[in-house]
C-alpha cells in the first residue's frame, strides 16, 4: 500500500510541469516587449535620419552658394526646434 500512495501523490495538476498557460504567457509578454522596442527604435532612427539628411542638404546648398549665411542660420534654427 505504501508504494501505491507515493505514486498517487506524485500525480496531480503539476506532475508534469506547470503546463502551457504558465509558459506561454511570459513568453508572449517578452516577445511583445521586444517587438515594441524594435518598433520604437525604428521610428526614432527614422526621424533622426530625416533631420540629418535635411541638415546635410542645407549645408550643401550653403556651400554651393544657393543660400546666404542668414538664410542658412534661420533654416538650421528651424530644423533644431523640431
Amino acid at each position: 500500500m505504501i508504494p501505491a500512495l507515493s505514486s498517487t501523490a506524485a500525480v496531480g495538476p503539476y506532475a508534469h510541469g506547470p503546463g502551457f498557460p504558465f509558459l506561454a504567457l511570459p513568453l508572449f509578454f517578452f516577445l511583445a516587449l521586444v517587438a515594441l522596442g524594435v518598433v520604437f527604435g525604428v521610428l526614432r532612427r527614422g526621424s533622426w535620419r530625416a533631420r540629418s539628411d535635411a541638415r546635410s542638404v542645407l549645408a550643401d546648398r550653403f556651400a554651393r552658394g544657393d543660400i546666404d549665411a542668414e538664410e542658412y542660420r534661420g533654416r538650421l534654427a528651424e530644423l533644431s526646434r523640431r
